[in-house]
């Protein structure tokens, strides 16, 4: 399982053809993708993002944020 931070979203979605787009893109194929959930956030807030792009986004199944997880993610 993967969790993509919000550049390589950003890259993905507007085909960049980098090695994070493509990593991300073989996680999705394989349904092995986690939402990290201020990435949803910092996502959806593109006010040019399409609707259905949105709701395929929204779909993805989120990291649980537990006890710990912020400082985790800084670490």
């Amino acid at each position: 399982m993967i969790a993509a931070d919000t550049s390589t979203w950003i890259a993905f979605l507007q085909g960049d053809g980098g090695q994070d787009a493509q990593l991300l893109d073989r996680a999705l194929e394989d349904r092995q993708v986690l939402m990290a959930p201020v990435v949803l956030t910092e996502v959806l807030s593109d006010p040019k993002l399409p609707s259905d792009v949105a709701q395929t986004l929204s779909e993805l199944p989120l990291v649980e944020i537990r006890s710990g997880y912020w400082q985790r993610a800084g670490a």
